[in-house]
């Protein structure tokens, strides 16, 4: 598999950061236009390089804790371009949703601390609904959440710990809202990904 260099990564990190304080443009946009340039110059020239950059890019849009909707299409094309196997295109996903067994402590990790009195539902009782949705594959999106409310539009609310559950195509995608984490929900797996059960 290609591995992209940590000094790399950190530094389109870096460089984002150094941008950001002399320019309004967001982050994330500044990212995206990156990759984009970088794919054209590929379509343009054919040069492998490009093509490596780019995966060093989405690393650091993955770090930088960006949506994977966003680069989900041109990840794909890339790894298709660069002719990666199943085995290696998994291993550049997880770089977006660590891989996370589906058992009682790890769930009770990524739910944290716990409010006894403002909750959808008592601590045990989430983490037994979610680890028996995920294990039957029942399909939607379910939210758990405590703490007070922060914020309110509609029937769309966030809480001071909101989680969201999705089920879709036999997987399994908890999303920590409040820090914009995603993790995949893997049955009788263990894993020792540096980011599971944070």
């Amino acid at each position: 598999m290609m591995e992209c260099s940590r000094v790399e990564i950190e530094g389109i990190k870096l460089a984002l950061a150094k941008f950001r304080q002399t320019d309004s443009q967001d982050k994330r946009d500044v990212l995206l236009e990156s990759i984009g340039w970088l794919k054209e110059r590929y379509e343009r020239l054919g040069e492998k390089e490009d093509l490596e950059r780019i995966l060093c890019h989405i690393c650091a849009y993955a770090e930088l804790g960006f949506p994977y909707e966003d680069v989900e299409g041109l990840l794909g094309q890339v790894l298709e371009y660069l002719n990666m196997g199943k085995e290696e295109k998994e291993k550049f996903r997880t770089i977006f949703f660590p891989k996370v067994p589906l058992n009682k402590t790890s769930i009770n990790r990524l739910l944290g601390r716990w409010s006894p009195t403002r909750q959808s539902m008592k601590i045990q009782d989430a983490v037994n609904d979610i680890i028996q949705k995920t294990a039957d594959n029942e399909e939607g999106e379910y939210v758990y959440h405590c703490g007070k409310i922060l914020a309110q539009d509609g029937e769309d609310t966030l809480w001071e710990h909101t989680f969201r559950l999705k089920i879709e195509n036999g997987e399994a995608i908890f999303h920590k809202v409040n820090e914009n984490e995603y993790y995949r929900l893997i049955k009788g797996e263990k894993t020792n990904d540096k980011n599971s059960g944070n």
